[in-house]
């Protein structure tokens, strides 16, 4: 009787090991159909993409993202429901439960022009990388780590 307890504990303990090790090894995927963009920017953290300290530039409201057509008058638009730039990555959001007029006109149109935000009829243009859920990347010319980024960002999956 005591071998038979001891050898099922044995086994739980070694069950309990596998999976709290499992569980440490890696990143937690996220949905991104689902996830908040905070939870995006952790796993892309866990993941090495983003730096720890990287200290995030908003692109909706700073000029250098869009591609003006206008000769300068149109430096930022708010293309989305949020953007921002880590370091060269740079992570876009909508939020699709409750749309809105950046939803609305600028997501949308992503797929009808292979990934390139319109705005104001080709005013302004911003050419995204992919797009995923409710999230879609792009990437400043220095950006090293952006062949990884765009495989595991496009491996991700909807629950």
């Amino acid at each position: 009787m005591k071998t038979a307890a001891k050898r099922t504990l044995c086994t739980l303990l070694a069950l309990l090991l596998a999976l709290s090790l499992a569980a440490c090894g890696g990143a937690k995927s996220v949905d991104p159909k689902t996830c908040t963009y905070d939870e995006m920017v952790s796993y892309l953290t866990e993941k090495g993409y983003i730096a720890k300290d990287a200290a995030p530039v908003d692109m909706l409201t700073t000029e250098g993202y869009l591609t003006d057509n206008t000769g300068g008058d149109i430096p930022f638009a708010p293309f989305a429901d949020r953007a921002e730039d880590y370091g060269g990555l740079w992570l876009m959001w909508w939020d699709s439960a409750t749309p809105s007029e950046a939803y609305t006109n600028y997501f949308q149109s992503m797929a009808a022009n292979n990934g390139a935000m319109v705005y104001m009829g080709g005013a302004a243009v911003l050419q995204t990388e992919a797009s995923n859920g409710n999230f879609a990347v792009a990437f400043s010319a220095d950006y090293a780590q952006k062949d990884a980024v765009l495989a595991d960002f496009n491996a991700l999956t909807s629950k």
